[in-house]
């Protein structure tokens, strides 16, 4: 597949952050009304839902830990690959997110051939929602080390407190300088956020109609947004 270096998809321009942010929310309601309500991408809300569960339904517990548990292996080992990837000068941005394009393919056939999961340690139910962990603990390691130059694409907080402080840095008028900062952060929070909130409703919508096989919509834009990065090693860290 061969398009524009620049062009809309490039993973320098801010459609490649709402695209991914768009995949990140929809992913996690997916996992939320499919999975027993786990957060795989937005990993504070299964914090937050595991310290419910143990005074509440201490029996749907366990599989929030497992969560956790993946999330931080997996994160480690992420880590690792890009530290090596930089190192080494093989691997690209491109083949980073094909691989998560992948593990949520799988994550897809798995849930939607096995649905009705028939609970929250079910082998189906676990192997899914590890998947699921694999592909997201990577997406948000890309945005950590690689394209940190964009705004966050699973954590909305930061997001609306950069857009709340343009917004103000922008009505207060201060010089020519700080006005166009204020506005650029408006811009780049503000199009992350609600690509965020638009993919959490489409997934919400797609899951009552069709079930997992809504993660096909998440998985084609990941696949579209990784072919379209250019072969290239990724950049060395800085001294």
């Amino acid at each position: 597949m061969r398009l524009d270096p620049r062009g809309f998809l490039h993973h320098s321009q801010p459609s490649t952050a709402a695209i991914l942010a768009f995949c990140a929310c929809f992913i996690d309601v997916v996992c939320i009304v499919g999975l027993f309500h786990t957060f795989t991408a937005f990993i504070t809300g299964t914090l937050v839902v595991l310290s419910t569960e143990l005074f509440q339904t201490p029996e749907a517990a366990p599989l929030k830990l497992i969560v956790l548990g993946v999330f931080f292996i997996s994160t480690l080992g992420w880590y690792a690959l890009v530290l090596r990837m930089r190192r080494s000068g093989r691997g690209s941005l491109r083949m980073l997110l094909l691989i998560e394009a992948a593990l949520l393919t799988s994550f897809m056939l798995i849930a939607a051939l096995s649905a009705p999961l028939s609970g929250p340690l079910a082998i189906a139910t676990l192997v899914a929602v590890s998947l699921s962990t694999f592909a997201m603990s990577l997406q948000n390691v890309v945005m950590s080390e690689i394209l940190n130059f964009h705004a966050p694409t699973t954590i909305m907080t930061g997001n609306t407190i950069r857009l709340v402080s343009g917004l103000v840095d922008g009505w207060r008028g201060r010089r020519e300088e700080g006005t166009d900062n204020a506005r650029h952060r408006v811009r780049r929070h503000g199009r992350v956020i609600i690509a965020f909130t638009a993919g959490g409703l489409v997934g919400g919508y797609c899951m009552s109609q069709i079930g997992f096989w809504s993660l096909a919509i998440p998985v084609g834009l990941i696949t579209l947004v990784g072919l379209a990065q250019p072969h290239e090693p990724l950049a060395a860290e800085k001294a």
